[in-house]
């Protein structure tokens, strides 16, 4: 294996080049060999990275992380059998370090490697993988969402649940000039506390965002294993000289977000786990967003508990902050009600046992790319004290996030 990797990574020079120019290869080399691809940078970190899966077939697994070999899971807001579209990391490349870990085909890595250095060469805009468009997905209009919140209030005040999180989506065109390589790097830039993840899987699609909400995260620290899940919800904008300090919260966000950090506990309940460290609620800054933050964490070693990231995905998964509360008949209520799928909108991605490491979150902040066109998506967290009109702005808000991005893609 180390003999093929010292091989494979002479083939491609990848010194003289960007990340982005080295991800459009990737997407492109994933585009011509209908190959899975993804990408992420995590949370305060200048690491950029990407991986290729070689095979010529859709991977998929289930949600035993503590089993995979190491990838990319990417799974849909709606997903019974626990099958996830995952993205394998036979052809990993990492900013900075200029190396390369391989699979064991060496004919199929060989082929890969020359189309990626073409690639690099030539460095024309990003292909990615697309999906038809199916118009019957949309929801825009102010009239028609208010109505859904409106409905969600009542029905809250009838008993039927605490919190429901409907959602919405529309369509926008993109600029002539829109790269999806070039936009990674923007939002990298743009929201550096942010988790901005992009994959492109053929037959699946591709999705960009950049999230700032941890479902699950396993890694080493300080020579222990730890577990880290949030809770975050409330949203106001980012306003003022000192916005994390001089921020005001309503009862309504206030509550909303102690509702998202009483489900994880009750969780954690659930599994007879009562050692955790519980962090918050604080103001934290998402771009142009404030939200409500409380951070749990938990010794996976002192509670001798090696699978509590697999455990705790089936019991956070969806969250309240994207469902509701509690879980199942508010999410009926969001079938119900919504009139379109979600999709991976709301589902949860990122790396899978890279370097020893899991973490997993909420796609939020998220786009669909079509070629020429993107779906953006955004909720909010309607409770007894919500008003269809601020809901409708929260929405307006959050898909900006993202959209902006888009105005100047130069």
């Amino acid at each position: 294996m180390k003999e093929l990797e010292a091989i494979a990574s002479q083939e491609v020079d990848w010194l003289g080049y960007t990340f982005d120019n080295i991800l459009r290869a990737f997407l492109n080399t994933s585009f011509h060999h209908q190959l899975s691809v993804a990408a992420w940078r995590l949370p305060n970190q200048q690491t950029q990275h990407v991986i290729l899966d070689t095979s010529e077939v859709i991977s998929s697994t289930d949600w035993q992380l503590e089993e995979l070999s190491p990838g990319f899971v990417a799974s849909p807001f709606i997903n019974a059998d626990e099958e996830s579209p995952y993205v394998r990391a036979d052809i990993y490349y990492q900013s900075g370090k200029q190396q390369c870990q391989t699979a064991s085909n060496a004919a199929q890595t060989a082929k890969i490697y020359s189309s990626l250095q073409q690639q690099l060469r030539q460095n024309k805009s990003a292909q990615i993988h697309t999906v038809p468009l199916n118009n019957s997905f949309f929801s825009a209009e102010p009239a028609k969402f208010s109505d859904i919140v409106a409905n969600a209030v009542k029905a809250i005040e009838q008993g039927d649940f605490k919190k429901v999180v409907p959602s919405r989506n529309k369509l926008v065109s993109l600029p002539d000039n829109f790269d999806s390589a070039r936009t990674f790097q923007q939002l990298c830039d743009a929201y550096p506390a942010a988790f901005v993840s992009l994959f492109s899987i053929s037959g699946v699609g591709t999705w960009m965002g950049a999230s700032p909400e941890i479902l699950v995260s396993t890694y080493r620290q300080e020579q222990r294993r730890v577990f880290r899940t949030i809770a975050l919800a409330g949203t106001q904008p980012l306003q003022g000289k000192d916005p994390l300090r001089s921020a005001a919260w309503r009862q309504k966000e206030i509550e909303e977000q102690a509702m998202v950090s009483r489900y994880i506990i009750n969780c954690f309940k659930k599994i007879r786990l009562r050692e955790f460290d519980e962090d918050g609620p604080k103001t934290t800054a998402a771009g142009n967003l404030l939200h409500l933050r409380t951070d749990f964490t938990v010794d996976m070693e002192a509670t001798n508990f090696p699978e509590l990231g697999s455990v705790m995905l089936r019991l956070l998964h969806p969250t309240s902050a994207v469902c509701g509360m509690p879980k199942e008949p508010s999410l009926e209520f969001i079938q119900q009600h919504e009139g379109y799928d979600r999709s991976f909108f709301s589902g949860f991605l990122g790396p899978v046992n890279m370097q020893d490491e899991t973490h997993l979150f909420v796609n939020l902040r998220c786009m669909q790319l079509l070629g020429q066109q993107a779906i953006l998506y955004a909720g909010a967290g309607v409770t007894i004290d919500s008003e269809p009109h601020r809901e409708w702005e929260e929405t307006e808000m959050k898909m900006r996030t993202i959209q902006k991005l888009m105005i100047d893609n130069d």
